[in-house]
């Protein structure tokens, strides 16, 4: 009877540990995050795989792809729509003027800008509308990608966005 009960109680910890294992803090993602960034900051870029007669970039596999207009390009990649958007080339000199720019009124879970090569690019994430949820862009040399994902998926997702935006590539 007492080696039941023992069974019983070692295995609801090791479930309560496993669980909580599997969850993703702020603080971790944080740490990840500023790690990614100053690794995505400096990679080589990635060899484009869309192009039309405007624009070339860079498409993870199993993407959709529809352009909008001249500026916005939307893709769709499991269950995210990623949104990007080509601006003129701007360098933001602070981290308030990013936010300004982005319209990102919270307090900012992450905020990374950096240069490399004279390009900047940024990473920011923000809480999101809906609980549990955060606003996720990435920039570089004056393209951006948007998305809303939640905190476990984020640095996978933002990951795959630096990987987009560093390989825009306009038209002449």
């Amino acid at each position: 009877m007492k080696c039941k009960r023992w069974m019983k109680l070692s295995s609801l910890v090791v479930f309560v540990l496993l669980l909580s294992a599997c969850a993703v803090s702020e603080e971790s993602a944080l740490e990840h995050a500023k790690s990614l960034f100053a690794d995505k900051i400096v990679q080589e870029k990635k060899t484009t795989s869309y192009e039309n007669s405007d624009i070339s970039f860079y498409v993870p596999s199993f993407t959709e792809v529809s352009v909008v207009d001249d500026y916005n390009i939307v893709m769709e990649q499991g269950d995210h729509i990623l949104l990007l958007f080509l601006n003129d080339k701007q360098k933001y000199e602070n981290e308030e003027e990013l936010l300004n720019e982005l319209l990102i009124e919270s307090d900012p879970l992450i905020i990374e800008i950096g240069e490399h090569g004279g390009e900047q690019g940024y990473f920011v994430a923000a809480p999101y509308e809906e609980e549990e949820q955060y606003k996720l862009v990435v920039g570089y040399n004056g393209a951006k990608v948007t998305t809303v994902t939640t905190l476990s998926e984020m640095n996978d997702i933002a990951e795959m966005m630096f990987d987009i935006v560093q390989s825009v590539k306009r038209g002449q």
